[in-house]
């Protein structure tokens, strides 16, 4: 129906999503061809993977470790996924970047139904509130549900009550319902965690100390499985969980790079020192290799390697995969930001 007093028929929710989309103009000097074109590629790559696409396809948003920005020199986001199913945005985890990233996939942010969350680190949960936000007004469904390990609840009811004037400004203005409440579903453990006409989740407790819990999780849906490995050390639970999946997305690093990374850091003002770093890396994260040995023992069909850690744009695709390949002869995808798999 047409709103009289607006002749064109563009409503203000309508306005909204086309200014959002709309590029900002800066006194700032423009980026190059070579500095935007890819990027612009990646976006046109998966819309076009994505576009009347049959099947389960996993989208990664985000792919690189730790709660670092991107810049020069480092331009993927911080983790994130969206698997896509009739329909249907499962997105796992909520790293910086994700709106944005979701976005510029082409997919309606009404089709997200579900968020899922590892664990309560930063790279892992800090834009979960920007995502319920401006997907919510910019179509995602009231009825939009959330899992992961505690304190998920509380914190979903502490952003609503921090956004609670922004959101009725938002509903008054725009005249659509608030977004007043979120289903939560904790996750403390090991088990079945939801299911739907399009697929089973199950969840494993992971290794990441001090996190407790930690998870991993394992999508079935009718025409393939993913497993995600979450931030662990290499662990059995994971080779179990993943057994037979079509994918396995598993974190990496790569530890002679993150060495060499870590001394220019310090160098430049980073807090914390080496020793105390690496030994945090070695009690909480896979090194490549074994993350090889995880997938050759789980008989999984790809290996996708990703939340990578140091996230640089310098480490060749070839550099990561001859570690893991060492063990595991199956396919191995190096993980980029808004790869279609």
């Amino acid at each position: 129906m047409t709103d009289q007093s607006n002749p064109s028929g563009l409503s203000r929710r309508n306005l909204l999503a086309g200014l959002a989309a709309a590029p900002i103009v800066t006194a700032s000097a423009e980026p190059s061809l070579a500095q935007i074109a890819p990027a612009k590629t990646a976006a046109q790559k998966a819309q076009a993977a994505l576009k009347n696409a049959g099947g389960t396809k996993l989208v990664l948003l985000g792919t690189s470790a730790g709660p670092v920005p991107t810049f020069p020199g480092r331009t993927r986001h911080m983790t994130s996924h969206v698997m896509v199913s009739n329909g249907t945005a499962y997105v796992l985890d909520c790293g910086l970047g994700v709106t944005n990233e979701y976005a510029r996939t082409g997919l309606s942010f009404h089709a997200l139904k579900n968020i899922f969350i590892t664990h309560h680190h930063p790279d892992h949960n800090c834009e979960y509130a920007p995502l319920l936000l401006i997907g919510w007004v910019s179509g995602m469904p009231l009825t939009v549900r959330a899992f992961g390990p505690p304190p998920l609840k509380e914190m979903t009811e502490d952003l609503l009550k921090a956004y609670k004037q922004t959101i009725e400004f938002w509903a008054e203005d725009f005249h659509i319902k608030p977004l007043t409440a979120i289903e939560v579903k904790e996750i403390a453990g090991a088990g079945p965690v939801m299911q739907d006409d399009n697929v089973k989740v199950s969840s494993i407790v992971v290794n990441h100390p001090p996190v407790k819990p930690a998870l991993g999780y394992r999508f079935d849906f009718k025409d393939r499985s993913i497993a995600f490995s979450g931030d662990t050390t290499p662990l059995e639970a994971v080779a179990h969980m993943a057994k037979g999946a079509d994918v396995l997305v598993h974190e990496a690093m790569y530890v002679p790079a993150i060495e060499k990374y870590l001394h220019a850091r310090i160098a430049k003002g980073f807090p914390v020192k080496f020793d105390a770093f690496m030994a945090h890396m070695k009690a909480d994260h896979s090194a490549v290799e074994d993350v090889g040995r995880i997938a050759q023992e789980a008989g999984v069909k790809t290996l996708v390697l990703s939340h990578l850690t140091p996230g640089i744009d310098t480490i060749s695709d070839d550099t990561w995969r001859a570690p893991a390949a060492k063990y595991f002869k199956g396919e191995i995808i190096v993980g980029h930001d808004l790869m279609v798999i």
